[in-house]
């Protein structure tokens, strides 16, 4: 027999000789001794699919022959190198079992739309307390671009454009530290966290792809802050409804609280006292312009019906001595302003010791009564005036209401 040839002492067949001594038809080890003479003839096979089993059976039901090798192991598997698309195969599914932390972008971008409607609710809600120019200009300024950047980004970013984050990131810094020292500077401290941790919470949202501890730091500073903002809308809403709020809103020279029957307000410039004459009034800033007399030291305005009361104060020596003068300047003065002026009898006589009188004119298209007292105090002259659309006096109990007026 042929040196490179060997046969496989279980199945009987005669191959070279392998790295691991395994058959390739049975797969068993073939490593026994070669006999001096012939090989066996290998039992016939039933079917070529069924060979090695067959022979393998017949095999293990013989005994094997005296001094023939009996290996201790009867399989052991090729330890050769796999090739190469068989390991890249097998490296493919541990890659993709690795966990990748989640992109939060379009979580950022909800919530920068969500921002933006808050924006303008606070626009038409939150009538602003500052009285100064400048900074009422920078506060609207920054909340009309405010809104329109965040809905931009905000559409943006669900849509997964990530080339928006250096805006986003302008936008949050900027933001941060225009509202936040704005607020800081009006002594607003918790507005001012509010804002800083909005900022920062959107910017890790937005930012890159963070680990789920970072994300939730900074969702949970975005819901702190929209907890905080929701807690002052309701408690706002509590005292005075938001329609109220926003029609209020929308008159920036009217200061937020609004008046009722109850109060009374004390003079500027002058000490005096002015009792409420029904629910609903506000009082204008002052320098508002507008003001149905002049000089003008208090103005107050009901937006819902149009009325109008107003203390104005008059030094002229000569209208303080002569309320007969007083009367005909006031009259002069109203036909000035409204050209189709008409003094008309009052509906009841006021107090003797007042002089008024009332009439009627058109102002911005639209008819209105009016109703004057003059007030001598010995160093100046109160001239209070009312005025409303006929329909709405009585409602307003603006009658007499100019007479209530007292000097202190």
């Amino acid at each position: 027999m042929d040196a490179a040839w060997t046969i496989c002492p279980h199945c009987g067949l005669k191959h070279r000789p392998r790295a691991q001594s395994l058959c390739p038809r049975c797969g068993r080890t073939s490593a026994a001794p070669r006999a001096p003479v012939a090989a066996p003839t290998p039992p016939p096979r039933a079917a070529p699919v069924r060979a090695a089993a067959v022979a393998a059976s017949a095999h293990a039901a013989a005994p094997a022959p005296a001094g023939e090798f009996v290996p201790t192991v009867e399989y052991i598997p090729d330890l050769g190198t796999a090739p190469l698309p068989e390991r890249m195969r097998a490296v493919e599914p541990q890659v993709a079992a690795s966990p990748q932390p989640a992109s939060t972008l379009g979580l950022g971008g909800a919530i920068l739309l969500i921002n933006a409607a808050l924006h303008l609710f606070e626009f038409l809600f939150l009538p602003s307390l500052s009285s100064d120019g400048p900074l009422r200009a920078v506060q609207l300024a920054g909340t009309l671009v405010g809104v329109g950047v965040d809905a931009l980004l905000g559409i943006g970013f669900l849509q997964g454009k990530t080339h928006l984050r250096t805006l986003a990131l302008v936008r949050l810094v900027v933001g941060m530290f225009l509202f936040g020292g704005i607020s800081l500077y009006q002594a607003q401290f918790l507005f001012t966290l509010v804002v800083f941790a909005f900022s920062c919470g959107v910017l890790v949202l937005v930012w890159g792809k963070p680990s789920s501890t970072l994300a939730g730091v900074g969702l949970t500073a975005v819901m702190l802050s929209g907890a905080v903002e929701v807690v002052g809308f309701l408690k706002l809403s509590a005292n005075q409804s938001l329609d109220e709020r926003a029609r209020i809103a929308l008159r920036p020279d009217l200061e937020g609280r609004p008046l009722t029957q109850e109060d009374t307000l004390a003079g500027n410039r002058h000490p005096y006292s002015l009792p409420i004459p029904s629910d609903g009034w506000y009082r204008h800033k002052a320098g508002s312009p507008g003001a149905l007399d002049a000089p003008t030291d208090l103005w107050l305005s009901h937006p819902e019906l149009n009325g109008h009361l107003l203390v104005a104060i008059r030094d002229n020596p000569e209208e303080i001595a002569d309320v007969r003068e007083a009367k005909e300047v006031a009259l002069h003065d109203l036909r000035t302003r409204f050209p189709d002026f008409q003094e008309t009898e009052p509906s009841e006589p006021g107090p003797a010791d007042i002089t008024h009188f009332t009439g009627t004119a058109t102002r911005n298209g639209k008819p209105f009564l009016f109703e004057v007292s003059l007030h001598p105090t010995g160093k100046a002259l109160l001239r209070v005036t009312a005025a409303a659309p006929p329909e709405v006096f009585d409602t307003l109990h603006l009658g007499l209401a100019t007479t209530r007026v007292r000097a202190r």
